[in-house]
């Protein structure tokens, strides 16, 4: 059982990415990170792990957002089987990708049949929260067969636009939800 999520960092007082694992009894799984919890700063201000999702080699990935105190943007990571960093995700294991210019934020993702990683989120657009979506390759690079840049914004109604779930189909449809207002 892998739940991820954020903790409190007890020196920084910021947040930072959180992912535990448990036995089927429910006990922490000593084999995961050598306690069964790893957690992972990505930049100095507030890190949110809002998905999770295991690959079919076994391995961990989180997606959520990074945050250092100017900047918002969706955060990925990918762990092996340990819980140590896939370093042939991004070089590190950590990919982070800025959509606007201030303020993005994954919150949740998906794994394709083909191994492609789709997080979607929002990004502050023209005076407004828009639905964003962007597809990594299997390797944490940015897929440029998706909208040519990996990334997709989309304005559905004259206000927030704000996603929250995310599936895809078995024909590979990708499915944001969310919800859309207007002033």
């Amino acid at each position: 059982i892998v739940v991820a999520g954020y903790n409190t960092n007890s020196l920084s007082g910021q947040r930072d990415f959180a992912v535990t694992r448990y036995n089927t009894n429910g006990s922490l799984d000593t084999t995961f990170n050598s306690n069964g919890i790893v957690s992972l700063s990505i930049a100095s201000g507030m890190d949110e792990c809002r998905s999770v999702m295991i690959q079919t080699d076994g391995k961990i990935v989180v997606a959520g957002f990074s945050f250092d105190f100017t900047t918002r943007v969706f955060a990925a990571v990918r762990f092996n089987t340990d819980g140590s960093l896939d370093n042939s995700f991004d070089n590190d294991g950590i990919v982070t990708t800025a959509i606007g210019s201030t303020d993005d934020a994954g919150y949740a993702a998906a794994i394709q049949s083909d191994g492609k990683i789709v997080v979607t989120g929002y990004t502050y657009g023209v005076a407004k929260y828009d639905f964003a979506l962007i597809r990594y390759n299997t390797d944490g690079s940015l897929d440029s067969t998706f909208d040519t840049d990996g990334k997709v914004t989309t304005s559905i109604g004259t206000a927030e636009d704000l996603p929250f779930a995310l599936a895809i189909q078995p024909d590979g449809k990708i499915i944001a939800a969310g919800h859309s207002q207007n002033a």
